[in-house]
């Protein structure tokens, strides 16, 4: 088992444990909408985008101090991180993600880690 592999086991055991991180991991899904052709809508005579859902779970992160000062952050950004191995989908920038608690939000960037292990996600609260 490689580095990345025993640190995704490790912590999926950990967030699947009520006594250890359980309590501050999550569910979410997003929504992303592809371009291209999409379905056809005779009614209009065009093709109307396709969507891609997919979900997974997240735990609250904080911006580092560097991260506040280099980015634009507004008053209601949040930072999350995912375990890779427990998203269905990598997001990317303006998918858009629903929370556990309703709150939807724009993804304006995911940074993965060396391993990509895991992702953190910056969120735009719409």
């Amino acid at each position: 088992m490689g580095v990345r592999e025993e640190l995704q086991a490790d912590l999926a055991e950990a967030f699947a444990d009520d006594e250890e991180l359980g309590q501050a991991y999550f569910a979410f899904t997003a929504e992303r909408t592809l371009s291209g052709g999409g379905e056809y809508n005779p009614g209009t005579g065009t093709y109307e985008p396709s969507t891609l859902t997919y979900g997974g779970s997240y735990w609250r992160e904080t911006f580092k101090f560097s991260e506040i000062q280099s980015l634009d952050l507004d008053s209601a950004d949040i930072k999350i991180g995912m375990l890779a191995s427990a998203v269905n989908e990598r997001p990317q920038v303006d998918d858009t993600v629903t929370l556990d608690n309703g709150s939807q939000a724009r993804v304006m960037s995911v940074e993965p880690d060396p391993l990509q292990a895991t992702y953190s996600v910056h969120l735009r609260i719409n």
